[in-house]
Order: C-alpha cells, then structure tokens, then sequence
C-alpha cells in the first residue's frame, strides 16, 4: 500500500511539474513573439506563468534554453508532417509535394508562431545557445532532403548528379519561402506556393509523375 502510495504521489508531482514546464513555455512563446527576445525576461516570463524563478530554473538553466525548446517544439511537428508524407508507396517527388502541404497547414495554424523563427535567425549571431541550435536545424535538414533525393535517384524518379548541392537549394527554397511568409504574411498564400515551388523544382529534377 505505502509503495502504491509513493507511485501515485510521484505520478502527481510529475504532471505538476509538466504543468509548469507547460506554463513556462506558453508564456515564453506569447512573449518572444508579441515584443521579441531582446525584451522579454526572466522575470515577465515568471510573471505571464504565474511561476516563480526558481521553478523556471528548475526546468530551464536560461532564457536561451526555453529559446530553444520552443524551437524543438516547432520542429517535432515540421518532423511529424514530413515522416507523414513519406508513408505509402508513392515516389519521392510525390512525397516532397506532400511534404510542401504539411508546411502548408503549419502556416495556416502556426499564427504569430512564424515570428518567434524570425526572432531564431536574428538571435543566432548573438547568442551562442540559440546559434547552435539554429546551426544544427539547417545541417539536419540540409541532410534529410539530402537521404530523400538519394531515395529518388535509387528509385529511378529523380535525375541529380550532386544530390548535396540539390539539397542545399531545397532547403534554400523552404527557408527563403518561410522568411518570405513571415516578413509579408499576407503578400500571397505562402502555403500553397510552397507545394507549388517544390512540386516545380521536383519536376526539374527529372521526377516523372505519377
């Protein structure tokens, strides 16, 4: 009974702390996008929480770190839409459209989420946390499209000679569309450009369709 007991006190203690960390986050985010990273502190996060400082430093050691982790956040989702489109037996200049359209509905959801990756490559020169993270974003993904357009040249639908320098310019359009959304959120429905420019630059790798 008493381990029973301990368990389910544990249990709690962890959803509380979960709670928090949740809290922490939410506050973070609204803040670094509604008046950006340089203004918003510690103490304001605390604030918004409703926590205190030493139950953000019990979850993160720094302001940079609760940066970061909201960029984690973001990407496990742009990670959830891309592993999405790569389900079923369609080939890969099908799976990168795909791929465009899970982008496509992170616009239509992520709101003024799309500032605080504006706030990301603004702080990555100034702060050494954030620019690590910002670093290893792009080289991750520099070698995701890089495995994908190899899969496309195995399968035969794809024609690339230097798959790196394809991925590079890949990730170029992904990035330069998504700083283009940002800064002129309403100049186009950026979205469905990006299935439209990928889908484009597939073609001109040789993808045949389907």
């Amino acid at each position: 009974m008493a381990e029973a007991e301990a368990l389910e006190v544990t249990v709690k203690q962890e959803e509380r702390s979960q709670e928090t960390r949740g809290r922490i986050l939410a506050a973070a985010e609204q803040s670094f996008a509604e008046h950006g990273y340089d203004v918003t502190s510690v103490d304001s996060i605390c604030h918004a929480a409703g926590v205190s400082k030493g139950a953000f430093y019990h979850h993160f050691p720094s302001k940079g770190s609760v940066f970061v982790a909201l960029l984690d956040a973001w990407l496990a989702e742009l990670d959830r839409q891309f592993a999405a489109a790569q389900t079923g037996g369609e080939f890969v200049p099908q799976q990168v459209a795909a791929m465009g359209a899970g982008v496509n509905e992170i616009y239509h959801v992520a709101g003024t989420k799309w500032n605080i990756l504006l706030e990301f490559w603004a702080k990555s020169k100034a702060d050494p946390e954030v620019a690590h993270s910002t670093v290893d974003m792009i080289r991750r993904y520099q070698g995701f499209f890089q495995q994908v357009l190899e899969r496309g040249v195995s399968e035969g639908s794809l024609q690339v000679k230097d798959s790196n320098l394809a991925a590079t310019l890949t990730l170029s359009v992904v990035l330069g569309l998504l700083l283009q959304g940002i800064l002129d959120p309403e100049g186009q429905d950026w979205g469905a450009l990006m299935q439209r420019v990928l889908a484009m630059l597939m073609e001109s790798m040789g993808g045949r369709k389907p």
